[in-house]
């Protein structure tokens, strides 16, 4: 399955949003936000495994055979907050996805160095 760029910044927009101390989003309440309304539930999930898989997010997944039974978003880690930070401003993000768009593929780690380019560029750096 291809990783969506876009799903990843909107969830972390979001969950930022949503979060608060000592207050997780259960799977009932992830299924309600409306990134997963925008991109679909399975591209949704599947960009929050691997936020996980990055340590963008910890959270907790308990699965029920290859179905997901529990799942308890607690917070962004510092690298989800540094990454987000990177990509927030939609003007840097736009920069960011025009100069990627000819390629078939880019990492996220990539992308990141991108958006800091760009970033730095647009503060005079």
């Amino acid at each position: 399955m291809r990783l969506d760029q876009d799903c990843v910044r909107d969830l972390l927009l979001e969950l930022e949003s949503k979060l608060s101390f000592n207050q997780p989003i259960f799977i009932d309440d992830f299924k309600e936000l409306e990134t997963v309304s925008s991109y679909g539930y399975e591209i949704s999930v599947y960009a929050l495994l691997k936020m996980i898989e990055a340590k963008f997010v910890n959270a907790n997944v308990t699965y029920a055979g290859n179905e997901i039974y529990q799942l308890a978003i607690s917070s962004l880690t510092w690298d989800g907050h540094q990454f987000l930070d990177t990509i927030r401003d939609h003007e840097v993000w736009k920069e960011t996805k025009a100069a990627t768009k000819k390629l078939s593929s880019v990492s996220l780690s990539i992308v990141s160095t991108l958006a800091t380019e760009f970033l730095k560029k647009k503060l005079g750096l």
